[in-house]
């Protein structure tokens, strides 16, 4: 089996080929701007993914907050580079999993998110990533291209973005430096350890034409507890320090999502306590920072 990951060299995609090349009988191709690919080049794309089984579609413009002040980038490269990807895939008559985000539901909601909450974007980043998922159910619908959309909670964990919060209170707490947290430190988040990410997303290759999954745990975790937490397991002496939202806040106030759909879908439910999903990220940031 010839798998096409776009994006194979960020967080999610560098994570998800390393578990393809582990399989057997699967060949993962990687195709990212750092190793010399174009998601905007579409002959080219359609080089690599000519002969291929399926494609993770992954390569996006990832920078909520930052999106703010760059939303005409975001919602280009994220609208398009989709728009592209489902093309050729539909020339090719390839399935395709997309990754979505959580951040198409909005942020100040005291509900648990299902797949069919109200769309409700609150920053040019969620725009674009609603944009995209509502593109690929429409080529589903109007071409029956075999495209499955996968919605990801926050994931985290060994790979990520030193900017993300767990790496940026690691490094405060092993410095016994004021841990930052935004606002009150009552903003939630639900936290997915990227092995379950990458199982769910394994699992959905499977998943109905056009359907829609969260990959959730359904658990509210605040800034706050995560500081703590990460204070406990690190031995810190650090004191939390509340400050104000920056400029580059990407408006997300709550959030935590539904997995029964999931479970009904393709059986996925996450494995990885946060505990054990810090811990073992904690390892890795030991070796990186």
């Amino acid at each position: 089996m010839k798998i096409l990951v776009t994006g194979h060299t960020g967080f999610i995609g560098s994570n998800m080929f390393n578990f393809l090349q582990k399989k057997k009988n699967v060949e993962p191709i990687g195709y990212s701007t750092s190793t010399g690919q174009d998601i905007f080049n579409i002959n080219q794309l359609g080089r690599f993914l000519g002969g291929c089984d399926i494609v993770f579609h992954f390569a996006a413009y990832a920078k909520p907050g930052e999106s703010i002040m760059k939303p005409v980038q975001a919602i280009e490269s994220n609208v398009t580079g989709v728009l592209n990807v489902l093309e050729v895939c539909r020339k090719h008559d390839v399935p395709m999993v997309y990754s979505s985000s959580c951040e198409i539901y909005g942020g100040d909601s005291k509900s648990v998110l299902a797949e069919d909450c109200e769309m409700r974007p609150t920053n040019p980043y969620a725009i674009s990533k609603v944009a995209a998922d509502r593109i690929c159910f429409g080529y589903w619908r109007t071409y029956s291209l075999n495209v499955k959309i996968v919605r990801l909670f926050n994931p985290y964990g060994p790979g990520q973005q030193l900017n993300k919060i767990v790496p940026i209170f690691y490094k405060q707490a092993i410095q016994n430096k004021p841990i930052t947290v935004f606002g009150k430190g009552k903003d939630t988040r639900d936290y997915v350890f990227i092995d379950d990410i990458i199982r769910g997303l394994w699992m959905a290759r499977d998943l109905k034409s056009g359907e829609a999954i969260n990959l959730a745990t359904g658990c509210e975790t605040s800034n706050l507890d995560m500081a703590n937490l990460i204070i406990k397991l690190t031995g810190s002496k650090s004191k939390v320090n509340l400050v104000g939202y920056p400029k580059e806040f990407g408006n997300i106030l709550n959030q935590v999502g539904s997995n029964k759909k999931a479970k009904k879908y393709i059986g996925w439910s996450p494995k990885i306590s946060l505990e054990n999903g810090v811990k073992k990220t904690i390892n890795w940031l030991k070796r990186v920072i």
